[in-house]
């Protein structure tokens, strides 16, 4: 049997850091994956953690392009 996970939900208002948090807690969980609602924001998103990460660590699929 797999072990459980914990998924969580941040809801909230427009501007709130919303995704902020989410990239902050993945990087100090040490892996994870966001699924991001707009193509730019995901590319601004891959970049960001990119820099921190590494690029081998890293990856972006969106409609439009593939970095693995």
């Amino acid at each position: 049997m797999p072990p459980a996970m914990n998924v969580t939900a941040v809801l909230g208002p427009t501007n709130t850091g919303k995704t902020h948090l989410a990239v902050e807690r993945m990087l100090a969980h040490g892996g994870g994956m966001i699924g991001l609602p707009l193509r730019l924001l995901a590319r601004e998103i891959y970049d960001r953690v990119r820099q921190r990460a590494g690029d081998a660590n890293v990856a972006l699929i969106t409609g439009e392009e593939k970095i693995i």
